[in-house]
């Protein structure tokens, strides 16, 4: 390496945070420590959570719990595909058109209430 060379990477360096290895490697040994006792940690930055350091096991079960089971969400498309086939359906949604704004809103918060 030149001169020239050898002091460009000085200079940029420079700029750039240090920190000990021995202080990056407590620190993370620490830090590894509380993931695998918690599951996972928070990483603050100015007192504030900016990141979560997580275990492996904690990651790829938030992964397999944010994708769809599909098999699932057909199933229960077909169960309500088919209780709407029925002429009873039918009948009930010709009804709800039926009635009038007021009537409507009321069966809307009876159902709410009571979850049917």
């Amino acid at each position: 390496m030149t001169l020239a060379a050898s002091s460009v990477r000085h200079t940029t360096l420079e700029r750039l945070p240090s920190i000990s290895a021995s202080r990056l490697v407590a620190g993370m040994q620490k830090a590894s420590r509380d993931v695998l006792t918690h599951g996972a940690i928070v990483v603050t930055k100015h007192d504030e959570p900016a990141m979560v350091l997580m275990s492996v096991e904690r990651y790829l079960a938030l992964e397999h719990a944010a994708e769809p089971d599909l098999d699932a969400l057909t199933q229960q498309f077909d169960a309500l595909y088919a209780r709407l086939q029925t002429p009873q359906a039918a009948d009930r949604l010709a009804a709800a058109f039926a009635m009038d704004p007021d009537e409507l809103g009321e069966v809307a918060q009876r159902a709410a209430v009571t979850g049917r």
